[in-house]
């Protein structure tokens, strides 16, 4: 076995041949401090997990594309609230009620209940071509002193608040005043009066303190109350008018008339809480919430569409388990819109978000793969004259996808780097110490030689 001491690369000096110094100490054990943290800081890098970005053409083969929302419109209420689509391709959908919840808030945010997904359809008289000008008005007008007078004298009372201009107030006209007519030839005429005011001119300032904005609105009020919220949803004839007359006259309660359905309850300031998803082309497009009914006008200027965004994703939705799984950055940027308020500062304020939309590909080290989506998000307000007000979301998808791919150091390029560590540190603290220790020698040596001459 001689022949392996002839290969040895390592071979050792006697230590008696060797000579240990005060800064030999200090620089070694500089050096082992060094090494120590070297190695602890490569040690932690090797275990974390890194993410490496990388963009390529979106593949994915899904011709439509998940929306993910929460919305709450503080002034807007759901009898009114319609979420239609539309997209470049020419798709446009009106009142969509598909996986779509709508909740009723009272003007603090508060949960009133579930309201019904689509508006109840209401039944007219059949239309006919008449001069609206030429029907007697028998019903009183009505302003905020005679409505007081009114409820107090009266035990039940029907306001009819409609505008000139709107269609289906003048369809309404003749059906209410037939329908006053004969019940003032009935028995409980005497407690019951049916009247109607005019938003654009006598009734304008009673319209504004019963908070009405929609034509034409039926307003009940009983019990001698001239607040009311009660609004009648009945069916518009004579006969329904009438027979609602009837049923009510000595009611003093709204109970059995909301439960019918020919009456609902609201709030001074009611607003509508719309949440659900959405299937919708991956092309530019966008989704809308604004105000509509099939049997209403809106005043305009008069629509606020202040909102206020609780959740809005793109993609099928996350368990809070997937989503503590994905990276920060890709996190933050999954819900931008979310706890965010909208407030609409003038008369037929549009409030819009754009949104620019990217696909984003999770690769786990379990080649499991999450799939989700991130955006940005700019909102913009304008004001429009001539259309009604609408909360919008424009969306546009990105031709490009981004894939996060976890990634781990491997076990080899860690024992490369300590290797290099430990070796480099030695060597370069070997030839420090080379260096003061010879330095040293050849000053205290040249200062001996100076004493002796």
């Amino acid at each position: 076995m001689e022949w392996l001491k002839s290969v040895h690369f390592y071979r050792k000096v006697p230590k008696d041949l060797t000579e240990a110094t005060l800064a030999g100490g200090t620089i070694s054990l500089i050096s082992s401090i060094v090494m120590a943290y070297l190695f602890i800081s490569n040690f932690s890098s090797y275990l974390q997990i890194e993410s490496a970005t990388t963009v390529m053409l979106d593949e994915s083969q899904e011709k439509k594309i998940q929306i993910n929302f929460d919305v709450k419109l503080h002034h807007l209420p759901c009898s009114f609230a319609s979420l239609d689509i539309s997209d470049v391709m020419g798709t446009h959908l009106q009142n969509v009620s598909t996986n779509i919840v709508k909740v009723r808030l009272d003007s603090s945010g508060r949960t009133m209940g579930r309201a019904a997904p689509t508006p109840k359809k209401i039944a007219h008289a059949e239309a006919k071509a008449v001069n609206v000008e030429s029907i007697p008005k028998l019903s009183p007008e009505v302003d905020s002193a005679r409505l007081k007078e009114a409820v107090k004298a009266k035990r039940l009372v029907l306001v009819n608040f409609y505008a000139p201009w709107c269609p289906w107030s003048r369809r309404l006209q003749p059906v209410w005043e037939e329908a006053y007519a004969n019940v003032m030839r009935t028995t409980v005429a005497g407690d019951v009066l049916m009247a109607k005011a005019d938003c654009t001119g006598v009734g304008g300032e009673l319209c504004r303190e019963q908070h009405v904005h929609a034509f034409p609105t039926i307003r009940v009020y009983r019990r001698h109350n001239h607040i009311s919220h009660e609004s009648y949803v009945g069916d518009r004839t004579h006969e329904a008018l009438e027979q609602f007359i009837a049923s009510n006259v000595y009611d003093a309660d709204h109970g059995e008339a909301v439960e019918a359905g020919e009456s609902e309850v609201g709030v001074i300031g009611e607003g509508c809480g719309v949440r659900g998803l959405v299937l919708v082309n991956r092309v530019p497009g966008n989704f809308h919430i604004s105000a509509h009914s099939k049997s209403h006008s809106f005043q305009p200027g008069k629509l606020n569409m202040s909102h206020h965004v609780s959740m809005m994703t793109f993609g099928r939705a996350l368990s809070p388990t997937m989503f503590r799984l994905l990276p920060e950055d890709v996190a933050n940027a999954h819900n931008v819109l979310a706890n965010t308020s909208h407030i609409a500062t003038g008369q037929n304020t549009t409030l819009e978000h754009y949104l620019k939309v990217v696909h984003t590909t999770y690769e786990l080290r379990s080649r499991r793969q999450l799939d989700t989506y991130q955006y940005t998000a700019n909102s913009n307000n304008y004001q429009d004259g001539g259309s009604l007000p609408a909360a919008v979301f424009s969306y546009d998808m990105s031709p490009m996808q981004v894939v996060v791919k976890e990634e781990k150091k491997s076990f080899a390029s860690f024992l490369t780097q300590i290797c290099a560590i430990i070796g480099g540190v030695f060597t370069v603290t070997g030839l420090i110490d080379g260096l003061v220790y010879h330095g040293s020698n050849t000053i205290r040596k040249k200062m001996e030689l100076g004493k002796h001459m």
